[in-house]
């Protein structure tokens, strides 16, 4: 049940994302990472104030922690817990980045995807442990615990209902149905308000408490009518249920159309950011449709990611013209890269397979273990809250339940906190580094996980303080009459198995770079194209990108600047010549062949082929002189890379490679990968 619950509370958060396409500038991986941080971040934090503030009003009020925690149910935690549920947007708002590539869109989305990860974690607390005593009903589960039992609705119902809750509170005696899930439709709108305090000007600020105060005003409600059922909140709250499904689609329908005047506004602020296609045709949808088809999946991706780029920088264009050269640079980078491979002749020529094969980053032993590593980690708890969740197989959530099990969990759990402190301390190491990015998602996304990590540290230390404590591994977490109701089922073996999930939200290890290199090492326009923008889908951009400027000699480029190539071979023996003329002179050495430009010194690998020696260097290695067209075709390439490593080892020199300014970062790395670091080198003719 608890994979249906998690089913059911992330196809909502896909719903309002498919509607919110028109304007929404964040990717499906952002939206998913804030949907961990309702989990671990918000959750978390929620949980402690609340206990923090109903034991302090306890002890200093004289009253029982009980007639507390029924009180300020219904008083003070529906506000507080809205407020923690939309915090990660008011400090992600606090970077200018983020307030100016945002839209409206973006916030309530995003807010949505928070509050959906905070009600999943109260469904699983509550009724995690139930399978065994669940009962099936109606496509779905009644967990028979009072006459208005909990039913959890099956698969089939998840995917037929409009943003559906985990669980829905029955009628006995009535036909089971699926409600909508209240904590998202909350935080979409307090979302929204949080977009309108970091995107609106002047007065129209004041209006951004107005969703908030809805959602926490109608949370006070629900919570109230739960504590006195008999009273007439309980009449409100059902004419205010069946209204709330359309709440978000009232915040999307307004954030879309503020974002689609905010876009119309960049444009013509920024109007040099779309594509020959786009200009001449004058058919901005047909055009990208048209690219998108070139060769799926792969150029649809691209057309996607670059149209949610050019969206961010419309926002920022829109609000603040002076601010985003870097991000304009960046986009016109992606423009130049898609007009170059708008044919279908580059496209043709182009082996992804092979290509991805060849720049595929090199996993070593540490690699490995570093991807393998919280796999292994997790396996416990999909057994125990996946596997285990149904009736059919709780037999294995028994298992976990009793005698040893507790105790499996909590030694997986000691790993996992070791590992989520050496993953929080790589996030923290990179926060500066981040901060640089000119891209608002990347420094969001890095905000995300310090904050994923940082709830999971500190749930780890309270397990464990709890589980070698008193309670043991099969114990409460937290004494009875706790600050919410989920809690009160708040096992240490179940925070161990919430724990070992944590390790999911923040794969791959290191977040955005293993050791601070990668995407977040690079500031230029062209290293951030280049370093992970698209991922794959950029490394596929920037080879049919070379097939498709042509063949032959070729010239280097700056940033944002398609490459021209020269089909006439004259001019193509001329640039060769001068490269390896520049190269013989960098390097006190000699051109083979006697005349630069002409074929160089045959070697050969047995059963692998042939290639040229281009350059001897002065120190007597083996040298390949090359430019941009090496990106071309980088299976080629790394095989002739493997071929002169051998021949030079077979003579005890080195093998080198000196690619001309302008080479694609793909074809560096790889020459790298087979050769290393210092024997491979940039030049300018």
């Amino acid at each position: 049940m608890t994979l249906v619950m998690t089913v059911a509370a992330v196809w909502g958060v896909l719903q309002l994302f498919a509607v919110s396409w028109p304007t929404c500038s964040v990717r499906l991986s952002t939206v998913l990472l804030a949907f961990a941080v309702g989990v671990y971040g918000c959750g978390v934090a929620t949980a402690l104030v609340e206990l923090a503030y109903t034991r302090l009003y306890a002890h200093q009020s004289g009253q029982s922690l009980a007639t507390v925690v029924n009180t300020t149910s219904y008083t003070v935690a529906p506000w507080a817990e809205e407020l923690l549920k939309v915090s990660p947007l008011l400090l992600a708002g606090l970077s200018s980045k983020v307030r100016r590539q945002w839209g409206l869109t973006d916030f309530t989305v995003l807010g949505a995807a928070l509050g959906s990860g905070f009600g999943l974690l109260e469904a699983v607390l509550r009724y995690g442990l139930d399978a065994n005593r669940a009962i099936a009903r109606g496509g779905g589960w009644i967990i028979p615990d009072s006459l208005a039992p909990p039913y959890v609705p099956g698969l089939g119902q998840v995917l037929a209902a409009w943003l559906p809750a985990p669980f829905s509170q029955l009628d006995m005696l009535g036909p089971p149905a699926t409600e909508t899930f209240s904590h998202l439709v909350w935080t979409a709108m307090a979302g929204f308000g949080v977009g309108l305090l970091w995107r609106a000007r002047g007065w129209l600020r004041l209006l951004s408490v107005v969703p908030l105060a809805i959602a926490a005003a109608h949370h006070t409600v629900n919570n109230y009518a739960v504590q006195k059922s008999t009273s007439q909140a309980a009449h409100w709250l059902d004419s205010l249920n069946g209204k709330t499904w359309a709440a978000p689609l009232v915040c999307l329908a307004i954030a879309v159309l503020a974002d689609l005047r905010q876009i119309h506004r960049g444009r013509r602020i920024v109007p040099g950011v779309v594509l020959a296609s786009e200009r001449v045709d004058d058919d901005s949808l047909g055009a990208l449709l048209r690219y998108a088809a070139r060769r799926l999946p792969w150029s649809l991706l691209i057309v996607l990611r670059y149209v949610r780029i050019r969206r961010s920088l419309l926002y920022a264009s829109a609000a603040s013209p002076d601010t985003a050269e870097d991000l304009r640079r960046v986009v016109a980078c992606f423009t130049a890269r898609m007009e170059a491979s708008d044919n279908p002749g580059a496209w043709r020529r182009l082996n992804v397979r092979d290509l991805l094969k060849a720049t595929r980053t090199d996993r070593g032993p540490r690699r490995r273990w570093l991807l393998l590593m919280p796999c292994v980690l997790a396996l416990p708890s999909l057994m125990f809250l996946g596997v285990g969740s149904f009736p059919s197989t709780a037999g294995l959530q028994k298992f976990f339940s009793a005698g040893s099990g507790p105790k499996i969990l909590m030694g997986f759990g000691i790993a996992a906190l070791a590992w989520i402190a050496y993953q929080l301390t790589t996030l923290l190491r990179l926060w500066r580094t981040a901060s640089a990015q000119p891209m608002a998602e990347w420094v969001a996304v890095h905000r995300f996980r310090v904050g994923i990590a940082l709830g999971s540290a500190t749930t780890g230390a309270l397990l464990l303080w709890r589980g070698f404590g008193s309670a043991g591994p099969g114990g409460r977490a937290i004494h009875t009459f706790h600050l919410l109701d989920a809690l009160n089922t708040f096992l240490v073996y179940l925070g161990f198995a919430l724990l070992l999930l944590s390790l999911l939200a923040l794969f791959p290890p290191g977040g955005l770079a293993l050791a601070g290199g990668g995407a977040l090492g690079a500031l230029t326009a062209e290293a951030v194209f280049n370093a992970g923008l698209l991922g794959s889908a950029g490394i596929v951009l920037m080879a049919v990108g070379a097939e498709g400027t042509g063949s032959g000699g070729e010239d280097s480029s700056s940033a944002g600047e398609p490459t021209r190539r020269s089909t006439d071979p004259a001019t193509s023996d001329r640039v060769g010549a001068a490269r390896e003329q520049k190269v013989a002179e960098l390097t006190n050495g000699t051109v083979p062949s006697g005349e630069p430009g002409k074929p160089g010194l045959k070697v050969t690998k047995p059963g692998a082929g042939t290639t040229d020696v281009d350059v001897i260097g002065g120190d007597g290695s083996y040298i390949a002189v090359g430019g941009p067209a090496k990106a071309r075709n980088l299976a080629k390439f790394g095989e002739k890379c493997h071929i002169l490593k051998y021949a030079a080892e077979q003579r005890g020199v080195r093998a080198q490679v000196y690619l001309e300014e302008g080479t694609p970062d793909p074809a560096l790395n790889l020459a790298r990968k087979i050769l290393g670091d210092g024997n491979v080198h940039t030049f300018t003719r």
